[in-house]
């Protein structure tokens, strides 16, 4: 049986591994913000971890971008 994740354990290891994923795919904040909808100032906020990452914006991510959200949930590469 697979651990449960506890979203509120350390919030600012999603943001590092958004970062992570940002960089991976050579993406500014302007590009990946306005990829899931969002301004630069939030997606700043959702890298350092200083603001919760909403489902909407995990969606957008994941519909409109190769970034590897399973990665950014729970650490471990979907591919």
């Amino acid at each position: 049986m697979a651990a449960a994740i506890d979203l509120d354990d350390r919030p600012r290891d999603f943001g590092d591994r958004l970062l992570e994923e940002r960089k991976r795919l050579g993406l500014q904040v302007h590009e990946l913000a306005h990829l899931a909808g969002q301004t630069d100032y939030m997606q700043k906020r959702f890298e350092n971890g200083t603001s919760v990452m909403p489902i909407d914006y995990l969606q957008a991510l994941a519909a409109r971008s190769k970034v590897d959200v399973l990665y950014i949930i729970t650490g471990t590469r979907s591919h």
